[in-house]
């Protein structure tokens, strides 16, 4: 079992995730799959006629439109991630973080709920797509899917995977999850514990030349 941070680097990429879905129809075991808004949160803001400012990986809202209009471009791309993968023959179901309390966040620090259902979903070979999503004072609000990742990932005691611009030649180990990082100040956001951010294992999902290939932190 793995969780994969899903960055919007990747996210923003339109052939991203129809080639991730072929991937993992062609793997076995589940895996937990985590997402934020994106480049969808900041086109919704912009729409809005609002300026976007991101502040460690969330888009900040001033107002009850805003935060509504992030909501729901965040519903919205969980619910066509999970799509393409039910399209490519992968068993992979929608979760919010707010969904029976797997993710909170407290005075403001995020923390890990119940996971306990999610891992014997996920145990049993289901890909879970997580929003990061959380019940705040005023409604559901976004949080940091680089962290949200890593908050899960110490919860459920797997490793946690993350996504990497680079192609696997040969295998080897980077030195750290901040290289392989789009955006390298999301990967301090990733790592709950300090010490987890030495990259170990390189495994490659993706088959063809100058793919993305995954880092581990296990």
């Amino acid at each position: 079992m793995l969780v994969v941070y899903l960055d919007p680097y990747f996210l923003g990429d339109p052939l991203f995730v129809p080639g991730l879905a072929q991937d993992l129809a062609a793997r076995e075991g589940g895996l937990v799959l985590v997402h934020g808004s994106g480049e969808r949160g900041e086109r919704a803001l912009e729409s809005l006629g609002r300026m976007p400012t991101a502040v460690d990986g969330v888009w900040q809202t001033d107002d009850a439109e805003s935060r509504e209009t992030i909501e729901r471009a965040i519903r919205d791309l969980n619910r066509e991630i999970v799509h393409e993968l039910n399209e490519a023959g992968v068993s992979a179901i929608r979760v919010m973080g707010a969904d029976r309390g797997l993710l909170k966040s407290p005075n403001g620090a995020l923390v890990a709920g119940r996971t306990g259902w999610l891992g014997d979903l996920v145990g049993q070979g289901v890909v879970a797509v997580v929003a990061a999503l959380v019940e705040g004072a005023e409604g559901p609000a976004e949080v940091d899917a680089a962290e949200s990742s890593g908050v899960l990932a110490e919860a459920l005691g797997v490793p946690l995977a993350v996504l990497t611009t680079r192609s696997v030649e040969g295998g080897g180990a980077v030195e750290t999850l901040a290289e392989a990082f789009p955006d390298p100040s999301a990967a301090a956001r990733a790592v709950a514990v300090p010490g987890r951010a030495r990259a170990g294992l390189r495994v490659t999902l993706r088959q063809a030349e100058g793919s993305s290939a995954i880092v581990t932190t296990g």
